[in-house]
Formats: structure tokens, sequence, C-alpha cells
């Protein structure tokens, strides 16, 4: 809770919060013994991602962290994403191929209400940057939607999936850490520009959490994301990419 109230949006751990964020215990069998309670075998545990065997004894795999659901193109739960108190992000799946992270996305359904609007995806590295937009975008226009790129970087299913539940023609890249993280976010802007016609970025000197901590914070970041400019603009690294990008002719697979 505190972790969630540092970052100024501790909100969407109310009861009617679009959010479906849980916390995993810091204990070794505090999960295992709840759902063997509930009535779940252990091969179910481990095939959800939530277990694991460790010297002939079943334990809990995430410990401390915040818990939200990952979701294929259907829309259906096939992995978690662990945040750590401390940032680091893991994503965990079902096991299958189709269900890595790669092929899922956070944070769709619980903003299904704002793409349908027609908000406009704003990309960012943290699960918790993405709650930070969406909670600001509520709380004053509606118009954009915060989705976190869990893995190593968006992939062409990512692309295409985000697309599909999108209104617009328009996506947000958000710039934000040291240059490694920024290349690896320059790294998929083409899968982007096969899907939308306008693929924006914006950079920040600090996160969209910490710049919504403030009280004029959220103000700020919904001006920031309106005045956003061609992505490929941007000097990324020590590498200036400063012309319009035209992205190529394309069928949209919805």
């Amino acid at each position: 809770m505190q972790y969630l109230k540092d970052a100024g949006v501790e909100q969407v751990l109310a009861a009617g919060s679009m959010w479906r964020v849980g916390y995993a215990p810091d204990t070794a069998n505090g999960v295992v013994d709840h759902l063997r309670s509930e009535g779940f075998g252990s091969s179910a545990m481990v095939r959800a991602g939530l277990a694991m065997w460790v010297d002939g004894e079943l334990v809990d795999r995430h410990r401390d962290r915040l818990m939200l659901v990952a979701r294929d193109a259907r829309l259906s739960a096939v992995g978690f994403v662990g945040v750590e108190l401390g940032g680091k992000v893991q994503f965990l799946s079902t096991g299958m191929a189709l269900h890595q992270a790669s092929n899922v996305l956070v944070g769709i359904e619980e903003q299904l209400d704002l793409l349908r609007g027609g908000a406009t995806p704003v990309l960012v590295d943290d699960p918790v940057d993405a709650i930070a937009v969406s909670e600001m975008s509520r709380r004053l226009d509606g118009q954009w939607a915060g989705i976190p790129v869990v893995g190593d970087g968006l992939s062409t299913a990512q692309a295409r999936m985000l697309r599909k539940f999108t209104m617009g023609d328009k996506v947000v890249v958000l710039l934000h850490g040291d240059e490694h993280r920024q290349k690896l976010t320059s790294g998929y802007l083409l899968d982007l520009a096969v899907y939308y016609d306008q693929v924006r970025a914006v950079a920040l000197s600090c996160s969209p959490r910490e710049l919504v901590s403030f009280e004029a914070g959220p103000r700020a970041l919904q001006e920031l994301l309106t005045t956003t400019r061609p992505a490929l603009t941007y000097r990324i690294g020590h590498a200036a990419a400063g012309v319009e990008y035209e992205p190529p002719d394309r069928q949209l697979d919805l």
C-alpha cells in the first residue's frame, strides 16, 4: 500500500478500481496454503505460474510483489506480472510458447472503456507507470490509456494486439530511463508504425509515477502528452533521428 501511495496511485486498490492489482505476501507458503484451502492442486498452481518446487516442497513463486494479470488477444488471463518494490518487473506465464511475454499485454481489459472511447495508448516501461497514466486520464480527460511493455521490448504480436483494441490511429511512446533503455524503446517504433499512422513520443526526466505524485503532476503529465511529436525526431542516446517518419503501406489484421 505504501509503495502505491508513494507512486500516487493508491486509488487502484479501491473497490471501484478497474485495475486488478494484488499482492503476493513475503512468505514461503502463503499463496500455496491459501490456494490449497480453495481446492486447487499442486499441478494447477505450478501451471499457473504461482508456485514452484524447491527441494521437494511446493513454495510461493512470487514474494513481496505487486501482482497484475497478463492477457492474450482474446483477453484471457494467461499469466502474471510481478513488480518488486524496487521496481523490477517479472513475467510468469503458464509455460506455453503462445503465452510468452511477447504475446501478451497488461492493462488492456482494465482500460477497455478508455480505449473504446477513443483514448490514445501510451507505452511505458513499468506497470505502475501505466497505472499512473491511466489514473491521470480518468481524473482529467479520459484521453490516455497507459500500457506497460513487459519483457524485452514490444513485439509485432503485441503491437497488433494493441491496435486491435485501439479506436484511433495514434500511439504515444514515453521515453524515460537511461540510454540503454531508450535505445531498446526505439527498437519497436517500426513495429508500431506498421499498425499506426501516428507514432508519437514524449521524453520525461522522471517516471510518470514520480510526476503524478506531485500536486500539479497529473496536469503536467496531461500537458506533456498533448504536445508529443513524431517519435523518430527524438535523439535516442547519441544517434540523432531528425526526419519525419512515413509508415509503410499496411493491411490491418484486426
